[in-house]
């Protein structure tokens, strides 16, 4: 160490004791114009907070210490160490902010700060991850990983200034041979047009993407110029084909039609963006995910803070602008969250529902901006009742309580059901398996009101009722799936000589085989959801040979009819199945199934295996779980 001269801290210390002159006027000014004018040169930027990137995940108690969460449920790692109570309910205030002044049309920017121009592509993988990378980069040259952080300032991370165009006809994707997707045209007879590849090495074979049948996608040749407008697309040519599932060359995506009702206020085209970007956080290989997380939570809470606004005011009117949105937040939530707060947007949207449908006076000089009496905006309408109705459901078998809105209304109100299994209302020409896919959806229909009434039944057992009305009651449930199934139409009744899909089927004939099968393994699953809720039990195939058998046929029907995007229509018909098997072999073959299913992004297949985990577990070391926390498990997880 070296010891400082004592002179030189003298001669220091009397420099600052003694006065010094003063300075002339004229090298006073010039200095004060010097500093002024480096001043301006170099504007010192204004400091702002830098959230911490998880800021908005895991449970209360890891939040309020600062620690990194797992998210394990009905408890996390941290907890369970220190022996706390784990919740992960959260409320959040969003205050309300001006909007960003938007950038030129020249000047692309990132949510944070401007770019430098630079083009890009997007490549699709095929574990459904989504990468950024500069365009003509060598094959070594590859983006930084998400771990890097969220900065927006280096090059790689910047969306196109020019063209950033996707060259792809709006016809069908087929795997290529290289394990990554290629998109080819018909008229081009299967030669591909549009190969990606190049930047991410292919990662093996995974369980996700390909489909049983061709999947229609629209042209999404498009202009993009900063993250918003990639986030849109992702919205309209990926997320909208993940929520509606079966988009099919025979069927129509209402999702890709809603900026038709978007407004002034551009409330639901944000909301879009929104998930866009938070589905492109939660693909496991995508780059920047904190990047997209960040820029999804700042318009979540942008679009919240305005809906709350628009509901609170007076003079606003509930219309389907508002309820799309509400609806597309309990989407959101779905998605990306770790707990319920998908109850509150689904509430929200039940509100909006029945002030639209609710008998009012009419308004002097009103011009139906409430969509109902406008023609154009019919099949949309039709649509959202039978999405209420789709969430609604999902909803009340999460939570064994009745609907929000009671009766069929996705028959009284919206005409038949209109959300997935085809959508009749934008059909534009006849196909050969329309009348086969009505058929399903009737039968579909139908099941929807048995599922609901072993809701309310839940709900009564919960609550306390006579042991000779709950038998009455079981009965009669009993009796109406019975009945369902004699009824069923015929396609039903191939699936009975099949137990995997014929290889010899057409495009149309997989389309219906693959949408009888979903449909069959909900029926299937009711019986056991009606025996769970009668015993409160888990592992019921291990007392009851009729369950066993039942779920042996689910798991049939969904590993051997359902592939690729299809998967994600068996959800719920999976997590019941699960919950009554004890069979290993089963488990196994359903823990890598959706492990798989975790490459589509979304948060609520995370979580189904959590459940059926803590199942599986509680059932080896104890024999049974405590029914009371399992429910709670379930109640908080939305899975359709």
């Amino acid at each position: 160490m070296v010891r400082p001269d004592p002179s030189a801290e003298a001669t220091m210390s009397s420099a600052a004791t003694s006065p010094s002159p003063s300075p002339s006027p004229s090298r006073s000014t010039s200095t004060a114009a010097a500093a002024s004018t480096t001043a301006s040169a170099n504007p010192q930027p204004a400091r702002q907070r830098k959230w911490h990137p998880r800021v908005f995940t895991g449970c209360v108690n890891c939040r309020r210490r600062h620690v990194k969460c797992d998210e394990r449920t009905p408890s996390c790692s941290n907890c369970t160490r220190l022996h706390l109570a784990c919740n992960f309910d959260r409320r959040f205030v969003f205050k309300a902010a001006r909007p960003a002044n938007k950038a030129p049309p020249d000047q692309p920017q990132c949510p944070g700060q401007p770019q430098q121009p630079q083009q890009l592509l997007l490549q699709f993988t095929e574990d459904a991850a989504v990468v950024v990378a500069p365009a003509g980069a060598a094959p070594d040259e590859r983006p930084a990983s998400a771990g890097s952080g969220a900065s927006c300032s280096s090059g790689s991370e910047a969306v196109d200034g020019g063209d950033l165009s996707l060259s792809v006809p709006a016809s069908s994707v087929v795997p290529a041979r290289t394990g990554i997707l290629s998109f080819a045209d018909a008229s081009t007879r299967g030669i591909p047009v549009f190969t990606t590849g190049g930047v991410v090495p292919p990662t093996g074979p995974v369980m996700g993407l390909e489909s049983c049948f061709r999947i229609s996608t629209p042209d999404p040749a498009a202009h993009i110029h900063s993250y918003e407008d990639m986030y849109y697309h992702h919205f309209l040519n990926t997320v909208s084909t993940y929520l509606i599932i079966y988009d099919t060359p025979s069927n129509s995506n209402p999702y890709r039609m809603l900026p038709a009702m978007v407004g002034n206020s551009g409330l639901l085209q944000d909301t879009m963006r929104a998930l866009g970007a938070m589905h492109l956080s939660g693909l496991p290989l995508a780059q920047n995910r904190t990047l997209h997380r960040n820029a999804a939570m700042n318009m979540y809470s942008n679009v919240v803070t305005r809906v709350r606004s628009l509901v609170s005011s007076s003079h606003s009117t509930p219309n389907l602008e508002l309820l799309a949105t509400t609806l597309l937040l309990c989407m959101f939530e779905k998605m990306s969250s770790a707990d319920s707060n998908w109850k509150i947007h689904l509430s929200g949207a039940g509100h909006i529902f029945k002030t639209m449908y609710s008998p009012r006076p009419a308004l002097p000089g009103s011009d139906g901006l409430d969509g109902l009496a406008v023609s154009n905006t019919l099949p949309l309408r039709r649509f959202l009742v039978s999405l209420m109705s789709y969430l609604d459901l999902a909803a009340s078998c999460a939570t064994g309580e009745a609907p929000l809105i009671a009766g069929n209304y996705w028959e009284t109100l919206g005409g038949g059901w209109e959300y997935n299994l085809g959508v009749p209302s934008f059909a534009t020409s006849r196909q050969p398996a329309d009348r086969t896919m009505a058929q399903l959806r009737n039968s579909w229909s139908r099941l929807m009101s048995i599922q609901l009434e072993i809701c309310r039944f839940s709900g009564m057992i919960r609550d306390g009722m006579d042991d000779l009305q709950k038998e009455l009651m079981h009965s009669d449930i009993q009796y109406r799936i019975q009945s369902w199934h004699e009824s069923a139409p015929d396609v039903y009744l191939r699936l009975e000589g099949l137990n995997e899909m014929p290889a010899d089927a057409s495009p149309e004939e997989a389309e219906t085989l693959t949408a009888a099968a979903c449909v069959l393994g909900y029926a299937l699953g009711a019986s056991v959801y009606l025996e769970r809720t009668v015993t409160r039990r888990v592992g019921s195939a291990a007392f009851d040979p009729v369950i066993k058998q039942t779920v042996d046929r689910m798991f049939a029907l969904n590993f051997n009819f359902s592939s690729g995007i299809t998967q994600l229509a068996n959800l719920w018909a999976l997590l019941t199945a699960g919950i009554a098997t004890v069979d290993p072999e089963q488990q196994n073959r359903l823990r890598e199934r959706l492990m798989g299913m975790r490459n589509f992004g979304f948060k609520n297949v995370y979580r189904v295996l959590d459940t059926l985990e803590y199942c599986w577990e509680h059932m080896k070391l104890y024999g049974g779980v405590d029914y009371d926390e399992f429910e709670a498990m379930l109640a908080s997880n939305l899975v359709p």
